[in-house]
């Protein structure tokens, strides 16, 4: 499928640029559709061709000339304009009649990212004197079966049997997947397959009330109007797919890679939050570990904010927005995670400056007693403005562990070096009675005491981490034990 090549083409009203006699103002009856040259909008190139044109008695275009513009658009304009018929007046004694029309080549500056075999074009049909020719820009994503006009209409209530559906498959990761369905009635029945807290077939009761609030979403003509299926020249991403069904009629709408219209997510999101998957994906918020904190900013979890998704996504604006309307800037999610500790997790330096100049606590703990330092490490960092702002580099968690212990197992020797610069303890150790240094060792042979790292317990070889990086660490871990030995 192509993409489009002319979006929208508007011929609207100009003064003509003066001429030897003022012209007469014929009607134009016939204009072949303007096309925008290839190599023209693959490099982008917008600009305005004056065209010098003479109507001849029969109403043709002669002598069409392109006077002004960029070389690589001039000639798309002349083409155009050679197609042209006008209606001549026949009780003029003329014989041909000197105009000169301009064509503005540009880019839309609309948000229409699909590629699509459809052209939107409105013409005046009086008017000649400017041509507008508009151009998407190119694009990746595709959207499939677009239903006709005649089933955009949503269904007209919420029946008894009626149900939506939400499944969510694999991506090159740990992408969840699993199946929800929601119906009427407010039982919820949960297939979990993989990268899921609760693996094969559970159910619940979330109650009539809530189920047909959710439901009701759905009879939304935003949604009856979306496509079948979006995708995108992309790879290994996950595939989102909602289904409902009301009184006999079912719409499926599938999302490969978050292809779809930014306001499809908000129908997927309101299917895990009226089921609160969450619980099924993740377990018991209070024991949850730190690593799931970047995904609860992106799919629906008991507590999370608008402040704490926007600090995760590393979207300012959305982030002083949030402050500026007010609230606890220490507000925490069911876990205990608040906006800094999403923040610092985004490995971005500006939301976690913003935030601390906010107020935002360095030294927050949350229910197991992680920090925002520990939600840094996580990433695989270290922030040094959260250590500029007070933060404890030896705080230790419920379990014991700091935020070297976490480096150190990630075998970031750059940032373990950073960690012990300011003062971390290489001694410290963790309920077990586990120094950093064991942690690198243990997780190199893939047993990580950190049960965050998961992904890493195979196999027996002590091989799981870069070499050169082990031997970087371990050379640091060891000098600040002997350095520093108490």
């Amino acid at each position: 499928m192509r993409n489009p090549i002319i979006q929208t083409l508007v011929l609207l009203a100009l003064i003509a640029n003066p001429a030897a006699q003022n012209p007469k103002e014929l009607r134009l009856k016939f204009a072949a559709l303007p096309v925008y040259p290839a190599i023209a909008r693959a490099a982008r190139i917008q600009d305005d061709v004056d065209v010098q044109f003479v109507v001849n008695a029969s109403g043709e275009t002669e002598s069409v000339t392109a006077i002004s513009g960029h070389p690589l658009l001039r000639a798309a304009a002349v083409d155009n304009v050679k197609t042209w018929r006008f209606v001549v007046p026949s009780s003029d004694s003329s014989t041909e009649w000197k105009y000169t029309t301009t064509f503005k080549f540009k880019f839309s500056d609309d948000d229409r990212p699909y590629q699509t075999n459809k052209l939107t074009v409105t013409i005046d049909s009086e008017s000649y004197r400017f041509v507008e020719v508009v151009a998407s820009s190119p694009s990746s994503k595709i959207a499939h079966d677009c239903p006709p006009f005649d089933q955009t209409q949503p269904p007209s209530s919420i029946g008894d049997g009626d149900s939506v559906e939400l499944s969510r498959s694999g991506c090159f990761g740990t992408c969840p997947i699993y199946e929800v369905k929601v119906s009427a009635d407010g039982d919820v029945e949960w297939t979990g397959h993989t990268f899921v807290d609760v693996i094969g077939y559970k159910r619940s009761n979330i109650g009539a009330e809530a189920a047909r609030a959710l439901l009701q979403q759905f009879l939304s003509p935003k949604f009856w109007e979306l496509c079948g299926g979006y995708s995108a020249s992309v790879t290994d991403n996950p595939t989102m797919r909602i289904k409902v069904n009301f009184g006999g009629r079912s719409k499926a709408v599938w999302n490969y890679a978050e292809s779809a219209p930014h306001f499809e997510k908000a129908f997927e999101d309101s299917v895990d939050a009226a089921a609160n998957t969450h619980i099924w994906r993740h377990g018991d918020p209070a024991t949850e570990p730190l690593s799931n904190i970047l995904q609860d900013a992106y799919m629906p979890k008991p507590g999370v904010t608008a402040l704490m998704k926007a600090a995760a996504r590393a979207d300012i604006e959305g982030i002083k927005a949030a402050l500026k309307s007010g609230g606890d800037v220490d507000l925490a999610d069911s876990s205990g995670w608040t906006a800094l500790m999403y923040a610092a997790a985004s490995s971005n330096s500006e939301p976690v400056q913003l935030l601390l100049a906010a107020g935002a606590n360095p030294n927050h703990k949350s229910l197991l007693g992680d920090t925002p330092l520990m939600a840094s490490a996580i990433s695989r960092t270290l922030d040094g403005d959260l250590l500029r702002a007070g933060a404890n580099i030896n705080a230790q968690n419920f379990r014991g562990v700091t935020a070297l212990m976490i480096l150190a197992s990630t075998a970031e020797s750059d940032e373990v070096n950073a960690a012990l610069k300011a003062g971390a303890s290489a001694f410290l150790k963790d309920a077990a009675g586990r120094t950093a240094l064991d942690y690198l060792v243990l997780t190199n042979c893939g047993k990580s005491p950190i049960k965050e790292w998961h992904t890493f317990e195979t196999g027996e070889r002590c091989n799981h981490l870069d070499l050169e990086d082990v031997q970087k660490t371990k050379t640091l871990l060891k000098t600040s034990e002997r350095n520093h030995n108490p």
